[in-house]
């Protein structure tokens, strides 16, 4: 006589539910790595654009101000103050220190319920050109990060056009 074997044993069921189990442990953790991998983008990348925003108002600070390339100082750890809807009043406030990261005074930014903290700093190693050095920083699960840019400044030049159409050297 034949066995008649219909349906599956205890053993196979198991295996398949363990296999399925796995799956969906792998489908879990992939799903989490994703988003923190996001989390971490989006930081970084709105970062990136506080850096590039306080480049862009500390040129505007240096065009429309008084003083114009001369009211940045040559050295320091600073954040800008744009409280003023003119360019004109905004004004530079000096950190204590730039050796700690974030430093005490930077700017607090709250974005995406993350916080950043931005700060710049400056550098003059010719006397008609100044380096800029934005920085941000936020902490998130992966620990500290900071985004830094930096750019040149240069002294506009002030030669005046010349008998004949030719203009003189600017020092």
């Amino acid at each position: 006589m034949k066995a008649n074997h219909k349906g599956q044993s205890l053993i196979e069921v198991v295996v398949a539910l363990a296999i399925v189990i796995m799956l969906a442990i792998s489908l879990v953790a992939t799903t989490l790595l994703v988003q923190k991998a996001s989390k971490n983008a989006r930081n970084s990348t709105q970062a990136t654009k506080l850096v590039q925003q306080n480049i862009e108002q500390v040129r505007i600070f240096r065009d429309r101000n008084p003083g114009g390339f001369d009211a940045l100082p040559s050295s320091g750890c600073y954040r800008i103050n744009t409280a003023g809807a003119d360019p004109a009043s905004w004004s530079l406030v000096s950190l204590a220190s730039c050796s700690s990261i974030p430093p005490a005074g930077a700017e607090a930014l709250s974005l995406n319920n993350t916080t950043f903290s931005r700060w710049l700093a400056f550098a003059a190693p010719t006397n008609t050109q100044k380096t800029l050095i934005v920085t941000v920083s936020w902490a998130d699960s992966s620990g500290p990060q900071q985004v830094s840019n930096s750019t040149f400044l240069s002294k506009p030049c002030t030669g005046q056009i010349g008998a004949g159409g030719g203009a003189t050297p600017c020092p």
